[in-house]
């Protein structure tokens, strides 16, 4: 009997071991791409000719448009960043949970193997009385 329990703890401390170093060894922060950088139409032109009154008026809900597109650029990184953090978190709450299970079930198992025992040392222990 002791031979059995021992085996028993052996293999389910490896059971539990196992997954969990494997979980940490495949765990690694990949790097995240370099954000593309657009260069906008005003910074084109600018480069390319002399601005005059004009242009400068016509230029400004471009200008305005500039800015929300990079205000909206900087936030989808931002969403991808934490989409990656919560990606790479997961792996560790999947493996937490798989092993709150498992460790409830030894539980379960070794409360059931206990009961027995203990009806069965009840049992002796009434045989033994009654002769």
């Amino acid at each position: 009997m002791k031979r059995l329990i021992k085996c028993f703890v052996i293999i389910t401390s490896v059971m539990m071991l196992l997954p969990a170093s494997l979980a940490m060894a495949q765990q690694a922060t990949p790097e995240s791409s370099a954000p593309m950088q657009m260069q906008s139409p005003t910074e084109a032109s600018a480069s390319s000719s002399p601005s005059s009154p004009t242009n400068e008026q016509a230029s400004l809900p471009m200008q305005k448009m500039d800015k929300m597109a990079d205000s909206v650029t900087k936030m989808s990184e931002m969403c991808q960043m934490m989409m990656q953090k919560e990606m790479g978190s997961a792996r560790c709450k999947i493996v937490a949970g798989i092993t709150f299970g498992v460790v409830l079930f030894l539980d379960l198992l070794l409360l059931v193997v206990l009961e027995i025992q203990w009806i069965v040392y009840w049992s002796r222990k009434l045989k033994a009385e009654r002769r």
